[in-house]
């Protein structure tokens, strides 16, 4: 998959360390990237800063990487040698990180493929990450051959059930009614009004 990581709903999550704060005085974040909010560009730069020796980022490469259907956003930097990282911003109190980095440990602890937390302030909301790619599977699947598109569909399934095998159930929050009418409501909100700018009635 590419970085639009689907939003993951943990009930609780360990403290994730974070890199040094002490650091240069920071680089302004290019103007490629928005920010509605000053103050916490301000504290981003803070925190990218001292990663940018540590990680050999480039700063002046920040720019937008891709969304989901929340107050989430995905940054991509170059990290040298033709590579690049993955910065998630995700503003309080609209979002947690802490989920999102259990669920990205119990990843790797089941040996599957899945974003690595390489640097984190869960405190402000956030993580810098290793880069997925800019290839979502769906559109490899859809360009393959009907042979490489049998090994992508096995390789998913595969995922699939090392997922439900390795990882214990009583690390997840059970997924009742709630949650699920959590999760549909994300359609009519996200898709139809915020992408097409369409509100439904009690009708549709």
């Amino acid at each position: 998959t590419g970085v639009g990581h689907r939003r993951c709903t943990a009930l609780c999550a360990p403290t994730m360390p974070t890199e040094p704060s002490s650091s240069p005085a920071a680089a302004p974040a290019p103007a490629t990237v928005a920010w509605a909010d000053p103050a916490r560009r301000s504290a981003f730069e803070r925190w990218l800063a001292p990663l940018a020796s540590t990680r050999g980022l480039a700063l002046e490469t920040l720019r937008p990487a891709s969304a989901d259907a929340s107050f989430r956003r995905y940054l991509r930097i170059d990290a040298g040698k033709g590579s690049s990282l993955i910065v998630m911003d995700a503003p309080p109190p609209q979002e947690d990180v802490r989920p999102f980095v259990e669920i990205a440990q119990l990843m790797q602890q089941a040996q599957l493929h899945g974003p690595q937390v390489l640097a984190a302030d869960v405190e402000r909301g956030f993580l810098l990450l290793t880069d997925l790619g800019r290839t979502l599977y769906l559109d490899a699947f859809a360009d393959a051959s009907p042979q490489q598109a049998d090994a992508l569909m096995r390789d998913a399934i595969g995922a699939l059930v090392r997922w439900q095998c390795r990882v214990p159930g009583a690390a997840l929050p059970p997924y009742d009614e709630a949650m699920l009418r959590r999760e549909l409501q994300l359609f009519p909100d996200w898709c139809v009004a915020r992408e097409y700018g369409v509100t439904w009635g009690e009708r549709e």
